[in-house]
């Protein structure tokens, strides 16, 4: 029997002093208020099992649960935006702000769940892990799992949105591209030999060789990002540089040298790529019990079914694929991350509430 809705006017409250807290990567002190808020509004009546660290500079916050059956991973820190967006617009059903889908929005059911069923005397078998260094490619799952603070036979986040259960997403590498040449004056070209005309050579044959292809496609793609080359207008420098981001899903290559070895094999003489930062893809099963118990549980509390997506882009769950723990994610229905039009739907928020409260008790 599916638990009530939560009060659309207390989610509303709570989401709009969560936004509020501008928990960005270069403002330390708002990240750990933000950490200390949810201690404080949802894990008070467990405030003896808390465990708090900081890596890198980023703060964290982990419960662990006795005879953990499910560990629920969230990150609270959110790009930068102007100043307006950490303001909670509400219209209808649609509230907007920084971090509203990225994903204050989609963590404050859960929070509120577990809270809920705590007060009420239940254990929840649940673990709660909240990072703050997601959006800057933290270390700090990893550092965690490592170091043998946080253990979990599986692990679920809703870092993602409604269209379906992400067991998949691909690979990253983040690369520069190296394109030399002899510099010089640009008045006189012909006693150089320009690095820019090969880079775009190179940079066509990256295209002809890895299209962009459309949503649905699941393959590797290779898309340009950053230049850098001479720091004056009528110079040719010896080299010049575009930053390369790379997406592989893990039937097409097996590890971020293979990916980066496909990017050099169509490259023209002169080039070459070098690693910056690579992350693994994450590959979960979709027949998982965790997984099949999930979905059975959601489509019910949202009463629709519910199917499986790919995901282009990266999380942190990659960090428990790679150590062998199984993770998923999904969460309500919104949109625009990152963007100035970031939104959360509040009817889908109360209907995950929902979900966590069955869930705690399937589990």
């Amino acid at each position: 029997m599916s638990a009530k809705l939560c009060s659309k006017e207390e989610l509303l409250n709570l989401l709009k002093v969560f936004i509020s807290l501008k928990s960005v990567d270069s403002e330390p002190i708002a990240k750990k208020e933000c950490l200390d808020w949810i201690e404080t509004a949802f894990l008070g009546e467990k405030i003896k099992d808390i465990q708090r660290g900081d890596f890198d500079g980023s703060p964290w916050i982990y419960l662990p649960a006795g005879g953990c059956k499910l560990l629920v991973f969230a990150h609270c820190d959110v790009v930068p935006a102007p100043d307006e967006m950490f303001d909670l617009v509400v219209d209808g059903d649609t509230a907007k702000g920084r971090g509203t889908s990225d994903m204050k929005g989609n963590i404050l059911p859960f929070l509120m769940a577990y809270r809920d069923a705590v007060k009420e005397g239940t254990e929840p078998p649940v673990s709660i892990l909240i990072t703050t260094d997601e959006e800057v490619a933290g270390n700090t799952i990893p550092h965690l799992i490592d170091t043998g603070v946080v253990k979990a036979p599986v692990a679920y986040t809703p870092d993602s949105n409604d269209i379906g259960i992400v067991c998949q997403h691909k690979g990253i590498v983040w690369s520069e591209l190296i394109c030399s040449g002899k510099g010089g004056h640009g008045a006189y070209p012909w006693d150089t030999e320009n690095p820019a005309w090969l880079l775009a050579d190179a940079l066509k044959k990256i295209q002809e060789a890895f299209p962009s292809g459309e949503h649905d496609d699941w393959q590797m793609t290779v898309s340009p990002t950053t230049l850098k080359g001479s720091g004056a207008r009528n110079q040719v420098d010896d080299e010049v540089t575009c930053g390369l981001d790379i997406r592989f899903p893990p039937e097409e290559c097996s590890s971020s040298e293979d990916a980066l070895k496909k990017v050099s094999e169509v490259l023209p003489a002169g080039c070459e790529v070098r690693e910056v930062l690579s992350a693994s893809p994450l590959s979960t099963s979709e027949d998982h019990p965790m997984v099949t118990l999930f979905k059975e549980v959601a489509e019910e509390a949202l009463d629709t079914s519910i199917g499986f997506k790919k995901e282009h882009g990266g999380t942190d769950a990659r960090y428990f694929s790679e150590r062998g723990i199984p993770a998923f994610l999904y969460g309500p229905k919104g949109a625009g991350l990152h963007s100035k039009d970031e939104w959360v739907s509040a009817e889908s928020l109360q209907k995950h509430y929902t979900l966590y409260r069955n869930l705690f008790g399937a589990l």
